[in-house]
């Protein structure tokens, strides 16, 4: 079902009948070609597709020019899956009325998908001409909301609400904005009052199912396990993930380990801290980009505090690919000198899989006098219902000759409650690593 409600199909209908009407409506009286009949059971429900479409497609062979023959055949292709046949369609549908509203609407509707910038194109024409279109300033707001600019979209909707407070599109479209900007409660509040206008409203049902996964700050506690073969440690930590903005997040963390032992992983050697005090900044504009700086302060007991300042980047190339690359400096007392580039790519399968390989090279002075560590890792990641969250990885590090595994999961346990597992091992020096806590969230 299309909730979003772009041109109803007895809207669609009733404007079509003008034509049916006019002087060159006989040109279609032909058996083989009857728009007119093919736009009475356009309106049927179910609609007989295979009885309507050989009446279209005699009317493209006799060379149609009537809009509704490719409007309509635009909205069959759309509704079965062939979007840029579709676009075919309904080009050639506003290519023959430009002014006309219907066939503008649906091509800017199915533009919006994978051509954004076509469909809001296509809108501000209808604009031009009828400033208080609705449908037209229903898809802009989409746009805007899904190219992240949420104060326009806003904008749109509050214009729509002044002149119907109960316009369903346009509340839902609010309580949409409240969930990007990471606000569960105003989010679900806005979608229960779309429900109490329209109790069938199925895009108010989506919403509150969606805003069970959406928070603003969360709190991860985690005890911690490592063990290698010069030792073992245990640790214990917490960190603090808080939203200010719709696209910014603060990182607060601090974990404690009551002994320093050696360890080597894909990313380089490291001596475990006494106290690790992190803080950082991390920006994500979805299906766009996202930056991080995070600072972190390791202090030892009985070795120089060392101090690590790392800076990391992602670029969409496309809806299912990003770049992602990063920097770290590690600096303090000249042992701990060294620096740590990594970059790779992720792709998205599907809503619920996404792999990545990522390329690590690491120097230090403590490896010998800063001599380069080659990994190579590959993730496979699923993303399933409440923020469920399964990783699963190997690294190889042919410099040292050092097989890495690991994993990590977050586990729902109420929708404010996960179990947080992570687990490591590498080839070299047995290193072993276990982490087991809880995230809270709200």
């Amino acid at each position: 079902m299309n909730f979003r409600n772009i041109l109803s199909v007895p809207l669609l209908l009733a404007a079509c009948d003008l034509l049916s009407t006019g002087p060159f409506s006989g040109a279609w009286a032909q058996p083989a070609c009857d728009i007119d009949e093919a736009q009475r059971l356009f309106g049927q429900q179910p609609r007989p597709n295979a009885t309507i479409e050989p009446l279209l497609q005699a009317c493209v062979a006799a060379g149609a020019t009537d809009y509704r023959v490719y409007m309509f055949l635009g909205v069959m292709a759309r509704d079965a899956g062939d979007r840029e046949r579709a676009i075919g369609y309904l080009k050639k549908a506003h290519e023959l009325d430009p002014a006309a509203p219907n066939p503008a609407l649906e091509l800017a509707f199915t533009l919006e998908e994978k051509h954004a910038g076509e469909a809001a194109k296509v809108y501000d024409e209808v604009l031009a001409r009828d400033a208080d279109n609705r449908p037209a300033l229903l898809g802009l707001a989409r746009i805007d909301r899904g190219q992240n600019r949420l104060d326009k979209a806003r904008a749109i909707y509050e214009r729509l609400l002044a002149v119907n407070p109960k316009d369903a599109d346009a509340l839902n479209g609010l309580a949409w904005l409240q969930l990007a900007d990471r606000n569960r409660v105003a989010g679900r509040q806005g979608f229960e009052h779309v429900l109490t206008l329209a109790p069938d409203n199925e895009e108010a049902k989506i919403g509150l199912t969606k805003s069970e996964s959406v928070y603003r700050y969360s709190l991860d506690v985690n005890g911690n396990f490592v063990s290698t073969a010069s030792g073992t440690a245990w640790g214990f930590g917490a960190t603090a993930l808080l939203g200010f903005t719709a696209f910014d997040t603060l990182e607060l963390g601090e974990t404690h380990f009551g002994n320093e032992i050696q360890t080597l992983t894909a990313v380089g050697v490291a001596t475990l801290p006494s106290d690790d005090i992190r803080v950082g900044w991390h920006r994500l504009v979805p299906l766009s980009y996202a930056t991080s700086l995070v600072y972190d302060y390791r202090g030892h007991k009985s070795l120089p505090t060392e101090h690590w300042l790392d800076a990391s980047a992602t670029v969409y190339l496309t809806d299912s690919l990003r770049w992602f690359g990063g920097y770290r400096q590690m600096f303090g007392a000249t042992q701990w000198d060294g620096r740590l580039i990594r970059t790779g790519l992720s792709a998205s399968l599907s809503p619920s899989w996404e792999v990545s390989a990522t390329g690590y090279n690491a120097a230090q002075a403590i490896f010998n006098n800063y001599q380069s560590i080659w990994s190579w890792v590959v993730d496979v990641t699923y993303y399933g219902p409440r923020n469920t969250l399964v990783v699963a990885g190997v690294g190889y590090s042919p410099t040292i000759n050092n097989l890495d595994l690991h994993a990590r999961t977050i586990l729902p346990v109420t929708d404010r409650i996960a179990l947080q597992l992570v687990g490591g091992y590498n080839s070299l020096n047995l290193d072993t690593r276990v982490t087991a806590g809880l995230r809270f969230t709200w």
